[in-house]
């Protein structure tokens, strides 16, 4: 499968290092960004509406700021140090426009992108986002359109490590680690065979519903 059919949506940016390994640089509303599971899911739930307000962003980190709308934090090229902004509000208000202008493109682009139905988001969270996270986000996403949701877990259990396996609301794929939050672009090699196997899913060559339904249960025993 085409790497640019894959939409990084969080929970950090250490798909979006995946793509460009694979020499994928297509911006993404939430490839460099960080969306917490119910962040995202209430950012989608509302369309992203009023995201990026200025009156809504306060330093998080140097180059970083949090949209207190939804909880959302974006790179952004207003620089803060201990919390404190180093630029005057003119000099902020001047950067912002352009940044605005950038996100407020990324959200349109985002919901056509979810009106495909090609197109596969990739989800992720270091501690594994629950079951009712993951069920809830696979309901926002397709109230918006018909674009399919692949979450990714870590396992212990070698027989899961790079499948991905089919189930009600969602393609669920397993991987041996996570890079660290400090170190996101430390991407394991497995991260590619996900990508492979949903290819070979969307070909109709994955694992055969019986062996699907084994590994589910294999991975719901813990």
């Amino acid at each position: 499968m085409d790497i640019s059919k894959f939409e990084s949506i969080g929970d950090n940016c250490e798909f979006g290092f995946l793509k460009r390994s694979l020499g994928n640089e297509d911006g993404g509303l939430l490839r460099w960004a960080t969306s917490p599971p119910r962040v995202l899911i209430e950012g989608l739930r509302h369309r992203f509406e009023g995201l990026y307000a200025y009156e809504n962003l306060t330093p998080y980190w140097d180059n970083v700021v949090l949209d207190s709308r939804y909880g959302f934090r974006f790179h952004s090229q207003m620089i803060s140090k201990d919390k404190r902004w180093l630029q005057s509000e003119a000099e902020r208000q001047e950067i912002y426009i352009g940044e605005k202008q950038k996100i407020d493109y990324l959200v349109r682009k985002f919901l056509e992108r979810l009106a495909d139905r090609e197109v596969i988001c990739v989800y992720k969270t270091n501690d594994n986002i629950s079951s009712r996270d993951a069920k809830d986000l696979a309901e926002a996403i397709r109230s918006i359109g018909p674009a399919g949701l692949m979450i990714v877990r870590s396992t212990t259990k070698r027989i899961l490590t790079a499948r991905v396996l089919r189930r009600r609301d969602y393609l669920c794929g397993y991987i041996d680690h996570f890079a660290p939050y400090g170190k996101a672009d430390d991407i394991s090699p497995v991260w590619a065979e996900l990508v492979r196997d949903v290819s070979r899913m969307k070909s109709g060559r994955g694992v055969n519903p019986l062996e699907n339904l084994y590994l589910r249960l294999l991975a719901s025993l813990g």
